[in-house]
């Protein structure tokens, strides 16, 4: 089928396709043609305003020059140089006193005011052929030589009228020219010379003319004309040739383009048949979106979808019932929600996405918003964040409720509200009586309250006391191997002595480890008495210290029982409270384990110590492995003076008064439960 169809092709192509492709080349090869002519034109007129500029910017830099030299000569209040035929006396000078002075050595000295240093500086200009020919004058010249030409009287005559400066071109000579004067103004420092000619501050006594030749400036600007020339007649060349060969591609891309067009009308019937399926499937989904706009547009209350941007993707028609704004105008002014806002609500709206719940849901909130009339609605606005299929954001879904009457009703129970709270104090005032009445009760429940206070300190000394027996057994399993080894070496020296074979040397060595082991003892009384001293003041100290600190009294007990103890910390917890009380507490709860352990004579007994910290307070967990608590007992271990033990083996307080320090002079507390063959004790301060 394409084989037959290329012919026909090929003839349409040298027919009208070639020919608007030549008629194109054409009009692109004379539009440049014209671009770049006028571009050189616009160059060529370019260069002689830059000559004009740049000789007035000479000029004027010359003429600058000159100025502030007159300008510090005439500071200086004239020159003085020795009198010779260069500078023979100024006659314009002779009213001025000490125009002609003689030095102490005889040198005679004459006057050279700023006009006369100025026209000999320009007069040995035009001697050296200075490229800048410079002239004093003036309308009313003192000196005859310093009369103006016809261009300089024309000149002043302007800067009279109070222009501040005149230039020109001018031909002389078959030469151009800039000429440009500045006027000489009469100020302080000039009128010790020229207030004779009867000049005031202010006037205008003359002007400085420059003349700059520009032969330079035009052979330098008519070489860069020269470059531009040639840069143009390249640009125009090379532009020539690359439509050249853009024809050429034009060509062979227009035939390679009917190609293409044959094989796409066999692409394009294919695709007719899978549009029109596929209009079919997307009529099915039209159908099934309108019904669903339709229960988003009946809806009652004002929905939206906002995009990541700020843009509205749907604005429910509800919203002119809850805003007065039609929904094209949310649409078309994406800022109107903001102003829609009460500004007093406006910030907590603009950061209410970022206050999500534990599930990760943006939180509810209530806002105000101002209607078109100006009425004040409250709305109660609830969104969800919208996400493609791969993840990614997709704007917000809001839905907005009316709850103005809920609101209404809550101001409303806040105002009765506040009507109790007068009735409350008015009945508070009225009860002032009843208080002076219940004065004196308060005095005997102050009596009881100290009387209970003072039984709960006997409790205390009661349960230190216990402890202390329990202490005195700790001590005495402490002793029982050092005094063993005081023994061992006192029967040593006795053996020694008896034998004869005794020295100085074993005699100190021997000494040495008795005392070491006496010191040893001696600190093992001072740590007993050191735990039972009271503290009196609450201050900071190591959980892990304490726990040690409590091991070390029943560590012998312990290891005489062959119960292990095991500790685990996770960090080093610290708190503020009584660090003696806290230990004897953590002794209580061990001693109960060593002896719970000891009467049911467990064969692998265990302690496990857990050092913790839960939400910013210390927690430490002591476990046994010793067959728990039972039951019916647990809810009374607490109470004061119970216990299963023997009368002469447990007073019952020790529980008590550890709950008590825990919970009521640290501010924590003290509970426990049966758990894995064990009781567990959990101390939180």
């Amino acid at each position: 089928m394409l084989a037959s169809t290329e012919p026909i092709y090929l003839s349409e192509l040298n027919g009208a396709h070639g020919k608007r492709i030549r008629n194109y080349v054409w009009v692109l090869a004379v539009g440049w043609t014209l671009v770049i002519a006028s571009s050189f034109w616009w160059s060529y007129c370019q260069h002689d305003h830059e000559i004009v500029e740049f000789g007035r910017a000479e000029a004027r830099a010359a003429i600058e020059r000159d100025i502030m030299y007159r300008r510090w000569a005439s500071l200086q209040s004239g020159l003085y140089v020795e009198i010779s035929e260069k500078h023979p006396p100024n006659p314009g000078l002779s009213h001025v006193p000490d125009r002609d002075i003689t030095t102490t050595t005889g040198r005679k000295l004459t006057m050279l005011n700023p006009a006369y240093m100025t026209r000999q500086v320009y007069e040995m200009a035009r001697e050296s052929k200075f490229v800048g020919r410079g002239h004093l004058t003036s309308l009313k010249p003192i000196r005859p030589e310093n009369g103006p030409d016809p261009w300089e009287r024309s000149s002043l005559l302007t800067l009279e009228k109070g222009t501040k400066e005149v230039s020109e071109i001018q031909e002389s000579g078959g030469e151009r020219f800039m000429r440009l004067m500045r006027p000489l103004v009469t100020d302080e420092s000039c009128l010790k010379c020229h207030a004779f000619y009867g000049y005031k501050i202010g006037e205008i006594r003359g002007g400085l003319s420059i003349s700059i030749p520009l032969a330079g400036l035009e052979a330098a600007a008519h070489r860069g004309l020269q470059g531009s020339a040639a840069g143009h007649g390249l640009m125009l060349l090379l532009g020539l040739g690359v439509i050249g060969l853009g024809s050429e591609q034009l060509s062979r891309s227009a035939r390679a383009q009917k190609r293409i067009e044959n094989e796409l009308h066999l692409s394009n019937q294919q695709l007719e048949q899978e549009m029109a399926e596929r209009q079919v499937a997307q009529e099915a989904q039209q159908e099934s979106e309108a019904r669903l706009r339709i229960v988003a547009d009946f809806a009652s209350d004002w929905e939206y979808w906002r995009m990541p941007d700020g843009s509205f993707e749907y604005v429910s028609p509800s919203a002119a019932e809850f805003t007065g704004y039609e929904a094209e105008e949310f649409i078309n002014d994406r800022e109107l929600l903001y102003r829609v806002i009460h500004p007093d609500d406006r910030e907590n709206f603009r950061h209410h996405t970022h206050q999500i719940d534990e599930k990760g849901r943006i939180l509810p909130i209530e806002i105000r918003i101002v209607k078109k009339n100006g009425e004040t609605r409250w709305v109660g606005h609830t969104c969800r964040q919208v996400h493609t299929r791969d993840g990614s954001s997709w704007g917000w879904r809001a839905s907005n409720q009316d709850i103005t009457d809920r609101k209404q009703i809550e101001f409303e129970l806040f105002e009765q509200t506040e009507q109790l709270k007068e009735e409350v104090t008015e009945r508070e005032a009225s009860q002032d009586e009843l208080e002076r009445l219940n004065h004196s009760l308060e005095e005997r429940v102050s009596t009881t309250v100290n009387e209970l206070r003072r039984k709960d300190q006997m409790l205390i000394q009661q349960s230190r006391l216990a402890a202390m027996g329990e202490m005195i057994n700790n001590i005495a399993h402490q002793w029982r191997q050092p005094l063993n080894n005081i023994g061992l070496i006192i029967q040593n020296l006795q053996l020694s002595y008896d034998s004869g074979t005794i020295s100085g040397e074993e005699m100190e060595t021997e000494t040495r480890k008795a005392m070491a082991v006496i010191m040893h003892m001696s600190r093992t009384i001072d740590d007993f008495r050191n735990f039972f001293r009271e503290d009196k003041e609450r201050q900071a100290f190591q959980i892990n210290s304490a726990v040690k600190r409590a091991l070390e009294f029943v560590s012998a007990s312990m290891e005489s029982r062959g119960i292990r103890v095991t500790i685990e910390t996770e960090q080093d917890v610290a708190v503020t409270g009584y660090p003696s009380e806290y230990s004897q507490v953590l002794l209580n709860i061990i001693a109960n384990a060593c002896e719970a352990c000891s009467e049911r004579c467990v064969s692998d007994p265990r302690i496990d110590i857990l050092i913790t910290s839960e939400n910013g307070r210390s927690v430490v967990y002591v476990r046994d492995n010793c067959g728990g608590i039972p039951d019916e007992i647990m809810p009374k271990i607490f109470d004061p003076y119970f216990t299963t033990r023997e009368p002469d083996k447990g007073s019952g307080i020790g529980l008590y008064m550890s709950k008590v320090i825990i919970e009521l002079n640290m501010g924590g507390s003290l509970t426990a439960r049966n758990l894995n063959g064990g009781a567990e004790f959990r101390i939180e301060v």
